[in-house]
């Protein structure tokens, strides 16, 4: 009796501990469809990583929109600028890479995110109120026929990006057309955010 009593008291805690410290991951939503420049307002209420800048920009205070960069490529590649704009009214911090993926029609992602590509101690980059600052992303110039990754890329259309900004987990979806590998290979590569 005092076996049984003691093993149904083991198996209860065992159960408590093993659903303490997960949370499930937050599931942002696909944004009704919108101009290039206009920013969803934000659907998680994640708390913001522990690691970010003191002065994080909080999400309800970013505009997100995505743009040619003004070289607009190089060879073989096509390059963008990810717009982080500050509409509060005081300024804020964003340090590092954002996370970059590309979504289809549905809202589901196509293939692989953006390799993050940063120093191991990115600056901290403030952000006036009003102001702007920008993260690079480039893309192999897949076209519709993989381009330089024919062969290894399956091209897909893609209908938004989704861009989680830097030390955040709520989404942004920016609509645009862009192709995308909607298979493991990595097209795309995001580099931390600099003032712009």
């Amino acid at each position: 009796m005092i076996v049984a009593a003691c093993s149904l008291a083991v198996g209860l805690l065992l159960t408590g501990c093993a659903g303490a410290g997960t949370s499930p991951s937050p599931s942002p939503t696909a944004s009704p469809a919108s101009s290039p420049s206009a920013s969803p307002t934000p659907t998680s209420t994640a708390s913001v990583d522990p690691n970010a800048p003191a002065g994080q920009c909080a999400d309800d205070v970013l505009e997100v929109t995505v743009r040619t960069a003004p070289d607009g490529g190089s060879a073989g590649h096509t390059n963008s600028q990810v717009v982080f704009t500050n509409t509060g009214s005081t300024s804020c911090e964003l340090r590092g890479a954002p996370g970059v993926s590309v979504l289809d029609a549905s809202g589901a992602q196509l293939g692989e995110p953006a390799d993050q590509s940063e120093p191991a101690s990115p600056p901290t980059i403030t952000i006036a109120a009003g102001g702007t600052a920008f993260a690079a992303l480039s893309a192999v110039n897949i076209g519709t026929d993989g381009g330089p990754l024919a062969g290894s890329c399956t091209v897909a259309e893609g209908t938004a990006y989704r861009v989680y900004p830097p030390h955040s987990f709520t989404a942004f979806d920016v609509s645009a057309t862009v192709p995308a590998c909607s298979n493991s290979t990595v097209w795309m590569d995001v580099m931390a955010v600099e003032a712009g």
